[in-house]
């Protein structure tokens, strides 16, 4: 099976630490932060790093680089949780509902996994020790983060541009809205060798040749070209569109018309002389057009987003309380916070919960049945 949802999102994965000395409470997870009402706990920011240790050693990071590059990212990875938690609860409160997006990704993740149901996919999750409701959670927060975003940050933006300012923009980053230009060319190549001046005699001819009246360019080629699998295709290159077509070759060719035959060419190796057999020329999609207008939107926003983006998130932080534990109060991170009791979650501390909560129900049906 394929590795199920593992580029999907970062899951918070269950680490456990023992304590050295038998009998103690095994520590199964903790609180490290609060965003408001809502924890964040040590496996989730253990996950994150884990993904983005990963990422540095892709990058061919290693030893003491590597390990100076990921503690520099401790503060961002808790950060960005922080963030994400903020963002998903602007969405409550802006109703925002994500239920439909997490729902089509849990679809998209069964046919993938050619999974029939979701009661298949809670029981794969669980083989390789996921819980569903965990990924429920963590892609209604991933969702509801850029619902946030482009609701009250990159739709205000493109609200507000001008149509100047998209014009401007069209005008400066046009190349990004062409299609580019098709030419289907035949050449005939002499090569350079060890003499030069021969070589270019050589090419000199054949284009001589080629500009006749009734010149045969694809039996010439057969005949003078130096590049054997083109020269027995009648220097046939085939089909190419402009931007994979060398600077120097391109230059030449369209200017050309269909039939006609460029000036010899210098290249590495040797002479070209080029045939175009066929030209499509590049069309630019016009401002007006929709797809474009909507292209440049997003391009300008993009732009403008992050500075935006950093103001409102700290206007969140601001109006926030946000609480951390020791230890993860890191100096340059964004956030500044109050510092909460450090109280792990342990299995002992687990049990004894549920106990007093079960006491606490049985006292009150008594009250209740002696009322």
């Amino acid at each position: 099976m394929k590795r199920l949802f593992a580029l999907l999102f970062v899951l918070p994965m269950l680490s456990a630490a023992t304590f050295a000395q038998e009998g103690e409470a095994r520590l199964i997870d903790e609180v490290i932060a609060r965003v408001n009402a809502t924890p964040i706990m040590r496996s989730a920011f253990e996950a994150a790093q884990k993904d983005y240790l990963e990422e540095l050693k892709k990058q061919g990071l290693k030893g003491d680089e590597l390990e100076k590059k990921f503690n520099e990212l401790k503060a961002r990875i808790l950060d960005n949780l922080i963030d994400t938690q903020l963002l998903a609860q602007r969405a409550k409160d802006l109703s925002i509902n994500v239920e439909p997006q997490v729902n089509e990704q849990l679809v998209r993740i069964m046919k993938e996994n050619n999974i029939q149901s979701l009661e298949d996919l809670e029981q794969k999750m669980r083989e390789v020790g996921v819980d569903i409701n965990e990924v429920r959670r963590n892609l209604g927060d991933n969702f509801a983060r850029q619902a946030v975003m482009y609701r009250e940050v990159y739709g205000k933006i493109m609200y507000n541009l001008t149509e100047k300012e998209k014009r401007e923009h069209y005008e400066k980053n046009k190349q990004y809205f062409a299609t580019p230009g098709e030419f289907t060319l035949s050449h005939i190549f002499v090569a350079l060798g060890k003499d030069a001046e021969a070589a270019q005699k050589k090419v000199q001819d054949a284009l001589t040749q080629t500009r006749a009246a009734d010149a045969d360019f694809a039996a010439l080629a057969k005949r003078l070209s130096e590049d054997a699998p083109t020269a027995k295709e009648g220097g046939k290159i085939g089909l190419l569109k402009s931007n994979e077509i060398a600077p120097e070759v391109l230059a030449a060719v369209e200017k050309l018309k269909e039939g006609e035959v460029s000036e010899p060419i210098k290249l590495n190796n040797g002479f070209s002389i080029f045939r175009v057999d066929a030209k499509k020329d590049a069309i630019t999609k016009p401002f007006e057009d929709q797809e474009v207008q909507e292209a440049v939107a997003r391009s300008l926003a993009g732009e403008r987003a992050e500075k935006n983006m950093d103001g409102y998130l700290d206007k969140l932080r601001i109006d926030a309380f946000i609480e951390l534990a020791p230890g993860y109060q890191f100096a340059d991170s964004k956030v500044k916070s109050a510092q909460i009791k450090h109280t792990p979650y342990s299995e002992d501390s687990g049990k004894k919960k549920k106990k007093e909560k079960k006491e606490a129900e049985k006292k009150a049906a008594e009250t209740a049945k002696s009322n």
